[in-house]
């Protein structure tokens, strides 16, 4: 579900991103499974039945959140070009790690939550099969094509997630080209 679309009325999108902003604020003080309803609802300004006709519960409410900021991660993808990465992958990591190092205070955060692990397989399953349309590439036939998008997804996010906050981020981008380049 989206946190607000076009068509949605404005006191919605209101509330929904005074909510988003409250668990990413809240989400820098203290681990997710800390936090309450009632701390939610004071820091994003809501009473506890407006958050209940949002959201099914807190866990709902951060599955939501975690959701819409995968949604901004997952828009790069739609600039991938295959050849251009297989060929000259340099500006694709690059714009990769771009975004990553960007959010990495959300991925630290989210680290130690109970959606962290199905989050981070929906974000990285949505960008995969995002490039793999894109590009046309069907995975029964494309096995090779598919692998290679794979790598470069899941290699240059897990890398720098496993190493937050200390990753070294030019050896990173050298690992990743040399690894895409060879065929």
């Amino acid at each position: 579900m989206k946190i607000w679309g076009d068509k949605m009325d404005k006191r919605i999108v209101k509330t929904r991103l005074a909510v988003f902003n409250a668990v990413f604020d809240l989400a820098t003080e203290k681990e997710l499974d800390k936090i309450t309803v009632v701390e939610l609802c004071a820091r994003a300004g809501i009473n506890k039945s407006t958050f209940y006709l949002h959201y099914k519960s807190i866990d709902d409410c951060f599955q939501q959140c975690f959701d819409y900021f995968a949604g901004r991660i997952l828009d790069l993808s739609k600039g991938i070009n295959y050849i251009d990465m297989s060929v000259s992958p340099e500006r694709t990591v690059a714009n990769i790690l771009d975004v990553v190092e960007q959010n990495i205070k959300y991925f630290e955060r989210f680290k130690n939550s109970v959606i962290y692990e199905s989050a981070i397989k929906s974000l990285k399953d949505g960008f995969i099969q995002s490039i793999c349309k894109l590009n046309n590439i069907n995975p029964v036939d494309n096995y090779h094509e598919v692998a290679k998008v794979t790598f470069l997804v899941g290699g240059c996010a897990d890398v720098i997630i496993k190493m937050m906050p200390d990753f070294r981020r030019d050896e990173i981008e050298k690992i990743m080209v040399n690894v895409i380049k060879r065929k």
